[in-house]
């Protein structure tokens, strides 16, 4: 007689979840702890994730158009705590904002712009970690959207307050659980390996009941945004996107320090060139000095290289009235 032995299972519901196990959070009651959280003097920084279309923009435009930009500023006792200028796109940006706002709501929209959204997600790490020390009595409330939790790096997601996942009109929500004994900081990768685990264990199942996290705490659902506010988050989009970065007045200003190699500089430059915004050889020649740095002869090689991978002759007859003719022939 065969005896099959029988599969072992260790992850089950947890008892704190179960409690969430039908909990719905309505915008206000989430909006009104929020609130209170900002009230004994600490941030609220949320991740928000999910699948390409899943509605994370559709999620947090309900939170902010709808409901925050008509909540006063109970801080500073002026203007709401969403206004337009609150919404970001580009992670310089977001770090001017983490130390100038206060009892604000500030959304960081995903990569909008055709950018490398690798660098994005990096920029937005590193901007969160070097001000994450600066920001935790501006009394402001943080929505941080990725598509894949994953790219949020793991040593700052235990500073997360929520983590919110979304799939099409649902969020499941996570808490950190640090004022228990012996709790953490949220720890996403612990999630997801206890979600691989129950799947092991379950296999004709389909889909992860979330009560088996500790973390858990109810669920939000919610509709795509309305005619009315859809239009007002495109404007946002676009003004942001006619905005562009930051300038470099405004970098050193606020502390925001970014790399460029004098490559970089250079290629930036020469754009600058071809769209005719640049039309001075010693305007040129000076920027490029205060900008790379580099002694004469290298910066000369350098730029007659990029120049000539360009389509130009050589620093030496940029500018000469024949060649322009030729030149605007061929960008035009």
């Amino acid at each position: 007689m065969v005896v099959k032995a029988q599969r072992k299972k260790y992850i089950f519901p947890h008892r704190e979840a179960k409690k969430y196990k039908y909990f719905k959070w309505t915008f206000r009651a989430f909006i009104y702890a929020l609130k209170k959280r900002l009230e004994i003097e600490k941030d609220a920084l949320i991740l928000v994730s999910g699948d390409t279309g899943s509605g994370k923009s559709h999620l947090v435009g309900n939170f902010c158009l709808k409901h925050f930009s008509k909540e006063p500023n109970f801080i500073t006792h002026s203007g709401m705590m969403f206004e337009k200028d609150n919404f970001v796109i580009e992670a310089e940006e977001l770090a001017v904002k983490m130390i100038t706002k206060s009892g604000s709501v500030i959304w960081a929209d995903e990569g909008r712009r055709a950018v490398n959204r690798r660098q994005w997600f990096d920029k937005i790490n590193k901007t969160i970690i070097n001000r994450k020390n600066q920001n935790r009595k501006r009394f402001n409330i943080y929505f941080i959207l990725m598509p894949y939790e994953k790219e949020f790096d793991p040593n700052l997601a235990t500073h997360l307050t929520l983590w919110l996942w979304v799939r099409r009109g649902v969020v499941e929500v996570y808490c950190k659980t640090s004022s228990k004994k012996g709790g953490q900081g949220l720890n996403i990768d612990k999630i997801l390996e206890r979600e691989e685990k129950w799947l092991k264990e379950n296999p004709k199942a389909s889909f992860v009941l979330p009560t088996i996290h500790p973390e858990f705490i109810g669920r939000i659902f919610f509709n795509k945004l309305t005619a009315g506010y859809r239009r007002e988050y495109d404007r946002l989009v676009e003004e942001k996107k006619a905005v562009g970065e930051l300038t470099e007045e405004e970098k050193e200003k606020f502390g925001i320090i970014e790399t460029r190699t004098p490559e970089s500089l250079i290629q930036e430059l020469i754009g600058k060139i071809k769209k005719g915004e640049l039309d001075n050889k010693k305007d040129l020649w000076n920027k490029l000095k205060e900008k790379t740095t580099l002694p004469d002869d290298k910066l000369l090689k350098k730029l007659n290289f990029y120049l000539k991978l360009e389509g130009f002759s050589s620093f030496s007859k940029l500018f000469d009235e024949k060649k322009k003719a030729k030149m605007e022939d061929l960008f035009s």
